[in-house]
């Protein structure tokens, strides 16, 4: 990544965090990291969800009913000739990590 998409990264990341917390979601959700395309036209911000499947599901489809909102928000806040798109993506890079975990404890102690 470039410097200015990593700039436009960070600053996404804060206004969205900030679009977030004043949400009422149904559980906790943290923003895991955003994707900045090279020509600043779209990004993907990747949101942790705690909680099952289900949970992860109903903080999606609320993010995508609130999607229009955010996206003018952003429009009004920010001065820069394309505004970035946001697509929201569930993160799973935790639960990931914790099962590589579980079959290396597995193997450990066969």
């Amino acid at each position: 990544m470039s410097r200015r998409t990593e700039k436009v990264a960070a600053l996404l990341h804060e206004e969205v965090g900030d679009y977030i917390n004043q949400m009422e979601l149904p559980s906790l959700t943290t923003i895991s990291k955003v994707e900045v395309t090279p020509d600043l036209k779209w990004c993907k911000v990747w949101i942790t969800v705690m909680g099952e499947d289900d949970r992860q599901k109903e903080v999606l489809a609320e993010l995508q009913k609130t999607l229009f909102d955010l996206q003018g928000s952003l429009n009004r806040k920010l001065v820069m000739k394309f505004v970035p798109r946001v697509k929201f993506m569930i993160d799973h890079g935790e639960e990931y990590a914790s099962h590589i975990s579980e079959l290396l404890r597995k193997t450990y102690e066969e």
